[in-house]
């Protein structure tokens, strides 16, 4: 016999359940950056990439672009 399973995907989510989502996403990918270990980033991108794929969405994509002005004490920019 076979069981009956609900899925809940972004489009099934009220947009405040979406944006909490994304901002949670996105504030663990701006952490992971300020440690500026790159094998860190890759980690929480790959992670955040399968979540938002599970719930339906295109998926997650890291691009660092560092400054090249000078040092301003701040990480790389996040995209």
């Amino acid at each position: 016999m076979k069981k009956s399973t609900n899925i809940i995907g972004l489009k099934d989510m009220h947009p405040m359940q979406v944006k909490a989502l994304m901002d949670f996403v996105g504030t663990a990918v701006e952490l992971a950056a300020h440690t500026q270990e790159r094998e860190i980033v890759s980690d929480v991108e790959a992670m955040a990439d399968e979540l938002v794929r599970l719930f339906g969405g295109n998926g997650v994509r890291v691009t660092i672009e560092h400054d090249c002005e000078g040092d301003t004490g701040y990480p790389p920019l996040l995209h």
